[in-house]
């Protein structure tokens, strides 16, 4: 049949699902971080809701946590991204 029909030749560009395993993976590693953090944080309050009903001062641990988290991220954050004019960490 390829005598009676032209038959454009063929590229060499990839195929659409690759292209498509390509974006998909690049949105997921975007929104790997927040979706992580969305998580965490519905797991402290999930579980700050389930020691409330087991003892109101058993709450607390979890938000503990939660706010010795945060300062780490914090600590590490002026660690590693300062303004140029700031002084130095002791």
């Amino acid at each position: 049949m390829g005598i009676y029909y032209e038959q454009e030749p063929r590229s060499r560009e990839p195929g659409g699902c690759s292209q498509v395993l390509i974006l998909t993976w690049a949105a997921f590693s975007i929104l790997f971080w927040p979706m992580l953090a969305l998580g965490l944080l519905l797991g402290v309050l999930a579980s700050a809701l389930i020691l409330l009903a087991i003892h109101p001062a058993l709450a607390l641990i979890p938000l503990a946590v939660a706010a010795v988290g945060v300062w780490l991220f914090a600590r590490w954050e002026r660690r590693h991204f300062r303004s140029p004019g700031a002084p130095p960490d002791l």
